[in-house]
């Protein structure tokens, strides 16, 4: 059997049966679901080092599910250190660094186990006269409070920055944003999309709806830019009214008319 012995001899967690125990009641057991098996399993096989994201997301492809993972990942990982309180374990068994993966928890020992192992080691130990002193099994050594800190700090911040890059300088410019001036209405700046012809029907029947309706902005204000994009048959939105530019991220800009009949293919 694979058995993992945890918190200086104190829980058992037998992943084979997929059970909690403690080691002083080995009858008070506490059944984990196969993910969460699997999930833990993988995390005491680091043997304290950061187990990433995509390492789990297999384990997660097994069970499908409508759930994102993040959310599933994480309702897991907090079920695995309930039920171990449950088998009475003196704290949690593993942190989640959120964005990143998952760490084996400070105070945690790891001592792999195997009934196997150990009676095939007694029935090869040679009979003698004088008693032998029992070799005490190795335990895995626990890194200091100190360097587990700076790690998860220097993780948390790496994800800190990630998150900052990602929504600063994200790119504004994409095939959807490519538009040239048309004229002006009023107050209104015109743009059509690159591939339009400013004689095209669906640029003129945009216009003509455009000063038939006078649509407005949600705060009732006229739109200062109109942008009109390309078209196909039963075109959905086929326009946005804009405040701000549309290249920019906050640009208030919203969608606007709805045609109901066909469009000759351009």
């Amino acid at each position: 059997m694979a058995r993992f012995i945890l918190f200086a001899k104190s829980l058992c967690f037998d992943a084979d049966q997929q059970v909690f125990y403690p080691l002083n009641s080995p009858a008070q057991r506490v059944a984990l679901n196969p993910l969460q098996s699997a999930v833990l399993r993988r995390v005491l096989n680091a043997q304290g080092k950061l187990v990433r994201n995509q390492a789990l997301h297999a384990l997660f492809q097994r069970e499908p599910s409508e759930l994102p993972f993040a959310d599933r990942l994480t309702s897991t990982i907090a079920e695995i250190n309930r039920l171990a309180q449950q088998a009475h374990a003196p704290g949690a068994l593993v942190h989640q660094v959120p964005l990143i993966g998952c760490v084996l928890a400070e105070q945690v020992d790891v001592e792999p186990f195997s009934d196997v192992a150990a009676t095939a080691a007694e029935a090869e130990k040679p009979v003698t006269v004088q008693p032998e002193p029992a070799v005490k099994a190795v335990a895995v050594k626990k890194k200091s409070w100190l360097w587990r800190g700076i790690v998860l700090a220097l993780l948390l911040l790496n994800a800190v920055l990630a998150l900052v890059a990602r929504q600063e300088f994200a790119p504004t410019k994409h095939a959807g944003t490519q538009y040239k001036f048309y004229g002006q209405e009023a107050q209104t700046q015109i743009f059509i999309a690159e591939g339009l012809s400013a004689n095209s029907y669906i640029v003129k029947d945009a216009l003509r709806r455009f000063n038939e309706l006078k649509p407005r902005l949600p705060d009732g204000a006229m739109p200062p830019l109109l942008y009109i994009n390309l078209g196909r048959t039963r075109v959905h939105t086929s326009a946005f009214l804009c405040a701000r530019p549309i290249a920019q991220k906050d640009n208030e800009c919203i969608s606007w008319m709805v045609f109901v009949q066909e469009l000759p293919d351009a």
